[in-house]
């Protein structure tokens, strides 16, 4: 297996420090979070109170979009640039539900989040589901 093709192996997993995917996952009231990481939330909470309501309402924001675009526009291609951790309901979830012919592919560089998403984010018999390691800054 060349580098190109190796699956990166999460080197990062240091559960003392906190992990700005794991915070957001705390944000949304997950489950894959440690205690540096609340600790963390808690401290941004306290400058910014609506942190947790600022996460939640953009999640809601990709759900509704995400319906609406497989629903009534007919999209079935999507692109998830920063996955983050998943949390149900995931867009390939909500696209799938209404499409299962849809296509997601989710993209991050982030190894904590690669290693949740692929083992989380499978797909419908009819669509496909695929997660990449990809940077936003290096198209």
């Amino acid at each position: 297996m060349d580098e190109s093709t190796a699956v990166k192996q999460p080197s990062d997993l240091n559960v003392g420090q906190p992990h700005s995917a794991r915070i957001y996952d705390y944000f949304l009231g997950g489950k894959d979070n440690f205690p540096a990481d609340r600790e963390a939330a808690e401290e941004i909470l306290a400058v910014e109170p609506d942190a947790g309501f600022i996460a939640r309402t953009n999640r809601a924001f990709v759900a509704r979009t995400t319906r609406w675009l497989a629903g009534e526009v007919g999209v079935r291609q999507f692109l998830d640039v920063g996955t983050g951790i998943p949390a149900s309901p995931n867009l390939h979830e909500i696209a799938q539900g209404i499409a299962p012919e849809a296509r997601v592919v989710y993209v991050d560089n982030d190894s904590i989040v690669l290693v949740h998403a692929r083992a989380l984010l499978t797909s419908t018999p009819q669509g496909r589901t695929a997660c990449l390691d990809a940077d936003l800054q290096n198209p």
